[in-house]
C-alpha cells in the first residue's frame, strides 16, 4: 500500500464541515440576542407585566371570594390553631355591662344649703316675735307660719345659735334623709322609679363615696299635694324633728320646690363606658383541621365571618412556608406563562417585538382586564362570573380586531389562566372561559356592520349561558339546592357577552385609532361613493374615478382568490389615485379632447407632476382622516418603480451617454408594498392601465400582459417587503386575468337599421 497524504473526505462531508463553520455559534447567537435593543425592551416590558400580574393574582388568592348565601363547592378547614375574638359576643357582654352600670345622682348642694341655713336660723328669727304678726311676711310664707306652728317652734327659739338638737336634726335632714329618700325633678323621678334599687347610686361631692339609693323618691311636681306634704313631714320626723315641728320643716321644703338630688348624665355615661371597657373580650379557640364550611352547605353569615377571621389569622400568624411557598410557586408559574406569551408574540409577530408600544399596550390591556376581574370579585363575590367573563371577552375582541385570530386566541388562553388562578377557580372554569372567548373571536372574523357585532355577542351569550349551566351541573354538590345560584351565574355570563358587544360598538372608533386598525365596518363606510373625498374625485377627475373603480374590482377578486382581505383591497383601489384630482388634466384618462399637456414639458417636469400625485394623495388622505391601512395603498401602489414613459423620453432626448438620465431619479419615492393586499393592488393598477392601451385584447394577450407586469415588478424587488409568496402570486395572476378578460369581452355587432328592415321584410 502506498504511503503519503491521507485520503480526502468525501465531497458531501466537506460541504457539511463548511456549513458548520459558517453557522453562528450558540453562545454568540445568545449574546447577540441579549444585546439586541428590541430584546431588551421586550424583556423589560415582560418583567413589569409579570411583577404586576403576580401581585394581582397573589393578592386575590389570599382573599375569601365567597359570600353568605352561596352553596359551598369545596369544604374549608382551619389551616392553623388560632384564637379569635367573638366580636358579637364581646359586644353583647359589653352592652350588658353598660346597661348594668348604675345611674349616678349627685346632691343638689346649693338648694340643700339654702334649706339648711333657713332651718337653722328659724329659732333665732322668731325668738323676739311674740306673735305671728311680728314675723316678716317672707319668713311666714317660707314656713307657712301661723299661731299654732309658731307655738310649736317657740320652745326651741333662742337669741343665740340654735340648740344642738335642732342643728343635728337639720343636718340629718339635709345630709342624709333627703339624699336617701330624694326629692327629684319630674324627668329624673321617672327614671328613678323605673330602675332597680341596685342600679341607682349616689355620688357625694368627694367623687369617691357611692351609696345605693333604695328609698322611695318624691317628685317636685307632687310637693304641693297633701300627700307630698305628708311624706316630707314624715322625712322631717325621721331626721328627729318633733311631730309638731315636722309640718313647718315640710312647708319649707315644699315652698323651695327644688330637688335634693340631680341626675348626672355625663357621670352616668362615663361610669357606663368604664363598665363596658372593663369587660374582657370573648375569645374562641380553633384547632388545625377544624371544619369551617362543608361542601354543599349554604354559607351562613356566621360561617362567613369565621372564614374571614381564619383567613386573617393565617395571613398574620401562619407559618412562613405555608404562606410564601404558594406565592413563590405562583410567581414562577406566571413567569413561565409570560415567557410563553412573549416568545409566541415575538416569534410570530415581529412588528409587535419591534414596536415597544404595541407590546406595552397589549400587556397593559391584559393587566387592566385582570385588575377589573380581581377588584370586582373581591369587592362583590356574588358577581364573580360577570367579573371573570366580561374583561376576558373584551380583551379577546380587541386583540382580534387589532391583529388576528391566532394572536387573540393565544392571549385569551394566557388571560384565562391568569383569571382562573386569581379567582381560585378550577379547570372547568378555564374551559368555559376559553370556549366562550374562542366563540366570540371566531365570529369577529370580518366586522362589516353593527349587526355583525350584535350577532356575534348574542351567539356568544348563548354559548356562555349554556356552558355555565353545564359547568354548574357538573361541579355543584347539590344541584337542587344551588339551582338558583347556577342560573344567576348563567345570566351573568350571558350579560357579560352582550355587554361587551354593545361596548365594542360604542368604543370601536377609539380602538381603531389606538391600535391603528381599520375594521370591516369602517371599510364598508369608506367604500360609499357619496363620501366627500370620493365625490370630489368623481367631479374633478371622472376618468381617474372610472379607473379606480376598475382597479378596485380587479384587486378585490384577486385578493379573495388567496384568502386576503378583498374589502380592504377594494377600498384601497378606490382611494389609491385621489392625488390626481389636483392636476387631473395631466393624466391620460382625464384628457378627453386628446390634448396632452406633457408635450409642452420636459421629461423632468413631467416626472414631477406624475410622481407628485402620490404625495398629493397622502396629504388629502391625512386631511380627510383616511385610516393608515388605506393610506398605505396610496403611497405604495407604484412602490419604487420607474416612470418608464418619461424615462425613455429623457433617454431619447439625451445627446450622449454623459447626458443620459440616472434611472434612480425617475423612480417613485415608495415605499414598496408591505402587505399582500398592497402588492395585489400594485399589479391590478398596472394591468388595468396597460390593458386600456391594447386594441381588442384577447385572453391570451391579457394573460401575457399580466404575467410580464407581475414578473417585472417581482424582479425589480417590489414585493420584497411583503409576505406574498410565489404560489400566491401565480394565483393572483390567474384571478386578474379572469376578471380583466370578463370585463373586456366583445359583443356581437348588431346589423344596421336598413339591413334589419330588409331582413324582416324578406
Amino acid at each position: 500500500m502506498a504511503t503519503g497524504s491521507p485520503p480526502k473526505a468525501p465531497r458531501s462531508e466537506q460541504r457539511r464541515q463548511e456549513l458548520r463553520r459558517k453557522l453562528p455559534r450558540p453562545a454568540a447567537a445568545l449574546a447577540q440576542a441579549v444585546s439586541n435593543p428590541a430584546f431588551i425592551r421586550c424583556l423589560c416590558i415582560t418583567l413589569v407585566f409579570v411583577v404586576l400580574a403576580a401581585l394581582l393574582v397573589i393578592w386575590s388568592r389570599e382573599q375569601v371570594l365567597l359570600h353568605a348565601g352561596r352553596v359551598a363547592v369545596d369544604s374549608r378547614l382551619a389551616r392553623l390553631d388560632y384564637q379569635v375574638e367573638n366580636t358579637a359576643a364581646t359586644e353583647a357582654a359589653r352592652e350588658e355591662a353598660r346597661a348594668a352600670a348604675p345611674t349616678i345622682y349627685v346632691p343638689n348642694t346649693p338648694a340643700l344649703e339654702r334649706v339648711s341655713s333657713s332651718l337653722k336660723g328659724l329659732p333665732t328669727a322668731i325668738a323676739q316675735a311674740p306673735s305671728v304678726a311680728n314675723i316678716a311676711e317672707a319668713l311666714r310664707k317660707q314656713f307657712n307660719l301661723d299661731a299654732s306652728s309658731l307655738a310649736a317652734i317657740s320652745p326651741y327659739a333662742t337669741e343665740g345659735p340654735p340648740a344642738d338638737n335642732w342643728s343635728d336634726w337639720t343636718d340629718a335632714l339635709t345630709t342624709s334623709v333627703l339624699l336617701e329618700t330624694p326629692v327629684l325633678a319630674p324627668e329624673a323621678f321617672q327614671i328613678y322609679t323605673t330602675e332597680a334599687p341596685m342600679s341607682r347610686a349616689l355620688e357625694l361631692d368627694s367623687g369617691v363615696v357611692h351609696r345605693t339609693l333604695q328609698g322611695e323618691a318624691i317628685s317636685t311636681a307632687a310637693l304641693q299635694t297633701p300627700k307630698g306634704a305628708q311624706r316630707l313631714a314624715e322625712l322631717a320626723r325621721r331626721a328627729g324633728f318633733p311631730e309638731a315641728v315636722a309640718s313647718v320643716v315640710a312647708s319649707r321644703i315644699v315652698n323651695a320646690g327644688r330637688p335634693s338630688l340631680i341626675l348626672d348624665a355625663d357621670r352616668t355615661e362615663v361610669t357606663a363606658a368604664a363598665a363596658a371597657a372593663g369587660v374582657a373580650p370573648v375569645i374562641h379557640s380553633h384547632e388545625t383541621g377544624e371544619l369551617l364550611v362543608q361542601r354543599g352547605d349554604r354559607i351562613s353569615p356566621q360561617q362567613m365571618d369565621e372564614l374571614l377571621r381564619e383567613n386573617a389569622a393565617f395571613m398574620s400568624d401562619g407559618h412562613w412556608a405555608a404562606r410564601w411557598m404558594p406565592r413563590a410557586g405562583l410567581l414562577l408559574l406566571l413567569v413561565s406563562i409570560a415567557v410563553f406569551l412573549a416568545s409566541f408574540t415575538v416569534g410570530t409577530y415581529p412588528r409587535i417585538a419591534r414596536n415597544a408600544w404595541r407590546l406595552a399596550a397589549m400587556c397593559l390591556l391584559l393587566l387592566a382586564m385582570l385588575a377589573i376581574s380581581v377588584l370586582v370579585s373581591v369587592d362583590a363575590p356574588s358577581l364573580l362570573m360577570l367579573a371573570a367573563m366580561a374583561p376576558l371577552l373584551f380583551a379577546g375582541a380587541v386583540l382580534r380586531l387589532a391583529y388576528d385570530q391566532r394572536l387573540a386566541l393565544a392571549v385569551v388562553g394566557v388571560q384565562s389562566a391568569l383569571v382562573v388562578l386569581a379567582l381560585q377557580q378550577g379547570i372547568g372554569m378555564y374551559m368555559l372561559l376559553m370556549a366562550t372567548a374562542a366563540a366570540l373571536v371566531a365570529q369577529l372574523d370580518e366586522v362589516r356592520s353593527r349587526g355583525d357585532v350584535i350577532r356575534a355577542s348574542t351567539a356568544t351569550a348563548a354559548i356562555a349561558a349554556m356552558g355555565t349551566l353545564l359547568l354548574g351541573m357538573i361541579e355543584s354538590p347539590a344541584i337542587s339546592a344551588s339551582i338558583m345560584q347556577v342560573l344567576i351565574a348563567a345570566v351573568q355570563a350571558a350579560a357579560a357577552a352582550l355587554g361587551v358587544g354593545f361596548l365594542l360598538l360604542g368604543i370601536l372608533p377609539s380602538i381603531e385609532k389606538l391600535f391603528h386598525i381599520t375594521t370591516g365596518m369602517t371599510l364598508a363606510e369608506l367604500r360609499d361613493p357619496r363620501r366627500p373625498l370620493l365625490r370630489q374625485l368623481q367631479q374633478r377627475a371622472p376618468g381617474t374615478w372610472e379607473h379606480s373603480m376598475q382597479v378596485a374590482t380587479i384587486a378585490e377578486a384577486a385578493a379573495e382568490s388567496i384568502g386576503a382581505d378583498g374589502l380592504l383591497c377594494y377600498v384601497g383601489g378606490l382611494y389609491h389615485d385621489i392625488g390626481k384630482m389636483h392636476k387631473p388634466q395631466y393624466f391620460v384618462e382625464n384628457q378627453i379632447d386628446g390634448e396632452n399637456l406633457h408635450d409642452a414639458l420636459s421629461p423632468a417636469m413631467s416626472l414631477l407632476v406624475i410622481v407628485n400625485h402620490v404625495k398629493d394623495g397622502m396629504e388629502l388622505a391625512h386631511e380627510y382622516g383616511v385610516p393608515r391601512a388605506i393610506t398605505h395603498f396610496i403611497e405604495s401602489h407604484h412602490g419604487t418603480t420607474i416612470v418608464e414613459y418619461f424615462y425613455h423620453m429623457a433617454l431619447q432626448q439625451a445627446d450622449d451617454d454623459r447626458d443620459a438620465p440616472d434611472e434612480e431619479t425617475f423612480r417613485y419615492p415608495g415605499p414598496r408594498p408591505r402587505t399582500r393586499e398592497a402588492a395585489i393592488l400594485m399589479i391590478s393598477d398596472a394591468v388595468e392601465s396597460a390593458v386600456r392601451s391594447m386594441d381588442h385584447p384577447g385572453p391570451a394577450q391579457i394573460e401575457g400582459l399580466v404575467h410580464d407586469l407581475a414578473r417585472k415588478r417581482l424582479l425589480d424587488g417590489q414585493f420584497n417587503d411583503c409576505p406574498l409568496t410565489l404560489r400566491e402570486l401565480r394565483t393572483v395572476q390567474a384571478a386578474i386575468v379572469q376578471r380583466v378578460a370578463a370585463s373586456r369581452h366583445h359583443r356581437i355587432a348588431y346589423p344596421e337599421a336598413d339591413d334589419a328592415s330588409a331582413t324582416e321584410s324578406a
